[in-house]
């Protein structure tokens, strides 16, 4: 980490940018890889880090028959806000809200 802030000096007229860094392996080890957290809370005991059994179910439950029966790719200009056949998944739920662009 690197923090340049402008600071006075003794025997100095102005203010001069001085350069502050820190190793954060020298100063306190490095922090852990994602991994080992998961594998820590496991060893813990600490289920937070966790998806419970019934989530993972819920999960494979709405994406199974996406998997099974994948509904068709609709191609739509780049830069666009997508395919028109997107704006039928909200029938039923409202409708979609464009962006504000102000003045």
């Amino acid at each position: 980490m690197r923090l340049v802030v402008d600071a006075k000096r003794a025997r100095e007229v102005s203010a001069a940018p001085i350069e502050l860094d820190m190793e954060f392996a020298e100063e306190g080890g490095e922090a852990p890889t994602p991994y080992e957290v998961l594998l820590q809370a496991a060893m813990n005991g600490d289920s937070r880090r966790f998806t419970r059994q019934d989530g993972i179910e819920e999960a494979w439950r709405i994406m199974q028959p996406l998997l099974d029966d994948p509904p068709p790719v609709h191609p739509y200009k780049p830069g666009s806000w997508g395919p028109k056949e997107a704006d039928a998944l909200l029938a039923g739920y409202g409708h979609w809200r464009g962006p504000w662009i102000g003045p």
